[in-house]
């Protein structure tokens, strides 16, 4: 006959430690990305070009560090935006705007060059805000893209590396260069956006450092097709 006998029951053995998993917060990714948007252009406007060199290699530093102390803070159960991998993103977008100080302070020494910085600057936050939403809204898994997108990243760094080596032979092909390079990225932005939305919060400043490269690289490519409209030749030249 059964009985409710709790006699033997032991609550060691039925204890479970499970980590609440809290979804992502879009409000905290969109507050960061916006920051790393002003910590962006107070490199690119700010810091002397003389150090273009330095910003770029800890910008590829910061590209494993930041993965690390992020571990480290979820682990800890810190709030990683909160902490020092906040901060250390920051840090990386004002090193992607310092990379970018010769080209965008050179620009805007002349009316001509600060117009087209003004265009292309204008065109992209149209369209990376167009593919963000599109990547938020649509019902569409993006997610079948990302053999496609990764491919596509692996072919245009291929290019990328043959047009400097090779820059006379690559030249008339610039324009089409950097068209691919637009649209590969405006659908790394679409599919970047809509991972989002199945983050958890844990992954958040990992989020917008993806979204935030897929700026960075749309706003590359498009000032570079303005730059060869406007007769300045691409900014690898």
């Amino acid at each position: 006959m059964y009985r409710n006998d709790y006699s033997h029951y032991n609550p060691a053995y039925e204890i479970i430690d499970v980590k609440e998993t809290r979804p992502i917060s879009i409000t905290q990714v969109i507050g960061l990305l916006s920051f790393m948007f002003l910590a962006m252009a107070a490199g690119a406007f700010l810091v002397p070009p003389t150090f273009f060199i330095p910003a770029v290699i800890l910008e590829f530093v910061l590209l494993f560090v930041i993965p690390l102390i992020n571990r480290r803070d979820t682990v800890r159960g810190n709030d990683a935006a909160a902490g020092l991998t906040g901060a250390l993103a920051l840090l990386f977008a004002a090193c992607s705007g310092a990379a970018l100080s010769p080209l965008i302070q050179g620009l805007v020494a002349t009316p001509a060059g600060l117009a087209v910085l003004g265009q292309a600057s204008l065109v992209t936050f149209v369209v990376f805000a167009a593919v963000g939403l599109y990547g938020v809204l649509t019902r569409r898994n993006l997610g079948v893209l990302s053999k496609f997108l990764s491919v596509g990243l692996l072919v245009l760094l291929g290019v990328m590396i043959l047009s400097m080596l090779f820059s006379s032979f690559f030249s008339p092909f610039a324009l089409l260069i950097g068209l691919g390079g637009a649209i590969l990225f405006s659908l790394l932005t679409a599919f970047d956006f809509q991972r989002m939305k199945h983050s958890t919060a844990d992954e958040a400043v990992l989020v917008t450092l993806s979204i935030f490269l897929d700026f960075v690289n749309l706003f590359t490519f498009i000032l570079d097709i303005f730059l060869i409209f406007g007769g300045f030749g691409g900014r690898r030249d």
